[in-house]
């Protein structure tokens, strides 16, 4: 097993600008292509005080929240948050502030814009839309590690689920095999699989089945974000995430 291959260390991965509608522009790292339809993780930074139009992507969708802010119509995110959409469900506007985020599917995704009359019909209006910032929640202790603590952003009871869990020096984290997929993402501190070492912003993307090596927190200890995935990420509902980059720079 190639315990590397969805593994991700962002000092390793080229950027990229594109330009934006209007007056903004964004900066990408694609970390996973989605190739041979497996996941895809985007980290993008969009220019200060941009908003961002309404849209829904064409997989289930975990957002992470890095840094900065993001404001909705009727709610905001600080980082470290959450923000998880099914397949289909349309989101926005949101402006942005000193922003940092993954965007990160489990199969290959296309975004469509709501003021697109043609596609828009396709918009899954029922569908579950869940968020939750980290200063909202409190620390709770983990079970089998007494010396970690986490914070449940998004409960299993939920089907998705989302929590940062505060590693100490040397803890080997190993949740078993996702159903449908799971992102382990290093907010803080080091970690390492298989001898790779990931940095803050680094990640792990575990296959629906897969029994993965532990991820092993490094000499300071780590703050992980665990983003787990249920039945809605089973499929991909059409178009890519490096389909849309590729358009946006014609």
């Amino acid at each position: 097993m190639d315990t590397h291959r969805f593994a991700v260390e962002p000092s390793e991965v080229a950027w990229k600008t594109l330009a934006l509608d209007g007056d903004g522009e964004t900066r990408l790292q694609m970390y996973l292509t989605g190739e041979d339809g497996g996941p895809e993780a985007v980290r993008a930074q969009i220019s200060e005080g941009y908003e961002v139009e309404p849209h829904f992507h064409l997989a289930a969708q975990f957002q992470l929240l890095l840094e900065g802010s993001m404001e909705f119509p009727t709610f905001r995110l600080d980082a470290p948050a959450v923000h998880y959409t099914e397949h289909n469900v349309p989101y926005g506007p949101f402006k942005v502030s000193r922003h940092d985020m993954l965007v990160l599917h489990t199969k290959p995704g296309g975004v469509v814009m709501m003021r697109n009359k043609k596609r828009r019909y396709q918009a899954n209006t029922r569908g579950r839309e869940l968020s939750r910032s980290a200063h909202e929640v409190d620390w709770e202790s983990l079970p089998g590690h007494p010396e970690a603590r986490q914070k449940v952003l998004i409960p299993d009871s939920r089907g998705p689920s989302a929590r940062i869990i505060e590693c100490p020096p040397h803890m080997a984290f190993a949740p078993g095999a996702p159903a449908y997929g799971r992102y382990e993402v290093v907010l803080s501190g080091s970690a390492s699989v298989g001898g790779k070492s990931l940095e803050a912003k680094g990640l792990r993307f575990v296959e629906a089945g897969e029994d993965a090596q532990p991820l092993v927190c490094g000499p300071d200890g780590a703050s992980l974000m665990v983003l787990t995935f249920d039945q809605d990420a089973a499929e991909s509902y059409g178009g890519s995430t490096q389909d849309a980059i590729a358009g946006m720079e014609q």
